[in-house]
Order: C-alpha cells, then sequence, then structure tokens
C-alpha cells in the first residue's frame, strides 16, 4: 500500500507541474488585455475593445469619463467612436476656461473632409486640455483612455449628469450593444461595391476607420445615431 501510495504521490506531482508549465506558456501567448496597448488590443477582436479600464465611466455621447483626486474629470473618446473614425487628421478641442453644458458640442474629430461633433455628457467649466493632440492627433486611436485623453473639467451639476454615466458591468454591456448597433448601422449605410472595404473578419465588426470610407451623410448619421442622446 505504501509503495502505491508513493507511486500515486509522484504522478500527481509530475500532472502538476505540467499543468503549471502550460499556464505559463498560456500567460505568455496571452497577456492580460490590460496590459495591451490599445492599438494591438483592437487586432484581438470585440471582447478586447469592450475591455474598460478601471476607474473609467461610460457615456451616452460616447465619451468616458474618469475621477481625478483633485475633484475634477478626465474626458475622452470611447472604443465605438475610436473604432468607427480610426486615425483622425485633425482635432479641435474645446478652450480652457470655456462653460460647456452636457449635450452641447465639446470637440471635434476631422478626416478627409468629414467631421464628427462629439457633445459633453457634462456640465461644467474645461479646466485642461490635452495640446499634445494638436500636434499628434493618432494618440486618440492609439491609446484613447490613456495619452489620447481630451480635456479636463470641473463637474458643476454633476448630481443632474452622474445618473447618465454607466461603470463597470454595466458599461461593458452597454458598450457590447453599441457595437452591435454600430455594426447594424455601417451595413445599412455602404452599398455593395464598399462592403469589402469597411468590414473585417473580427466577429464581423466593421473595419477601424471605416466611416472614412464613407461620405459627409454617413458621419451625419453616425452623429444623429450615436452621440447627441441623454
Amino acid at each position: 500500500m505504501v509503495a502505491v501510495f508513493v507511486a500515486l504521490m509522484f504522478v500527481c506531482l509530475v500532472l502538476t507541474d505540467l499543468a503549471v508549465e502550460k499556464w505559463q506558456a498560456w500567460r505568455l501567448a496571452h497577456p492580460a488585455r490590460a496590459t495591451r496597448p490599445f492599438a494591438e488590443a483592437m487586432a484581438y477582436g470585440f471582447e478586447a475593445l469592450c475591455h474598460i479600464p478601471e476607474g473609467v465611466h461610460l457615456a451616452p455621447q460616447h465619451i468616458w469619463v474618469k475621477p481625478d483626486p483633485m475633484g475634477g474629470l478626465e474626458i475622452g473618446a470611447d472604443a465605438l467612436i475610436v473604432r468607427a473614425v480610426g486615425a483622425v487628421r485633425r482635432i479641435v478641442l474645446p478652450k480652457v476656461g470655456e462653460q460647456v453644458t452636457a449635450g452641447q458640442p465639446l470637440f471635434r474629430l476631422e478626416h478627409n473632409g468629414c467631421a464628427a461633433t462629439i457633445p459633453s455628457a457634462i456640465t461644467g467649466r474645461v479646466m485642461a486640455v490635452n495640446s499634445r493632440l494638436a500636434d499628434h492627433p493618432e494618440l486618440l486611436s492609439s491609446d484613447p483612455y490613456g495619452s489620447g485623453w481630451v480635456c479636463q473639467l470641473s463637474p458643476t451639476r454633476l448630481e443632474q449628469d452622474a445618473p447618465n454615466v454607466r461603470f463597470g458591468e454595466q458599461a461593458v454591456m452597454w458598450l457590447e450593444n453599441e457595437f452591435v448597433r454600430f455594426r447594424e448601422f455601417i451595413f445599412a449605410q455602404i452599398s455593395p461595391d464598399l462592403a469589402l472595404g469597411v468590414t473585417s473578419q473580427d466577429g464581423g465588426l466593421p473595419a477601424a476607420g471605416c466611416l472614412g470610407e464613407l461620405g459627409p451623410k454617413a458621419w451625419s448619421a453616425f452623429e444623429t445615431t450615436f452621440l447627441r442622446r441623454i
């Protein structure tokens, strides 16, 4: 009996070592999504696009909001806007000191003669803007939740605006549904001869920057459908 017990223990140890080795190999081949640059994560499809960094909240206008320790709010464009417009040519930032109202224009994205105006989800005063975006608008698409932030607001009506902002699992589920809606929207906009250029293989999602393949009419429809709701 002792010999059998020792033999079983040896087999268990060998199997455990093999399991650990396989787990470590898998971790090397599949790094955590949170550590991937956003531009790289986009290649991993739907699930990666719907990953929301810790502390980030999403608003119906498809901007993200992140509280800072001083009581202000950092704001930027969420993954759906980034997927839709891709690498924009120009970003028109708000002015420092400007008073903005929820639902009113906050910043503007321009690409090849087309533009999308993104409204604010929060009423407040602009305390700072990301001036790097003037010379490096590509930051918006490569790192939207980090170095691609747009501005900082000091909220003046947060109690009234807060119920419109989602976070946690609620935000993830909402963004997933919005991507499904966006896919339907794009296919409704395109003609058969353009379809190949604006679709991709990652879960049936439209290709990154697909709005750039379409004209001003599609950009206007995108604004109305996704960016002007409270």
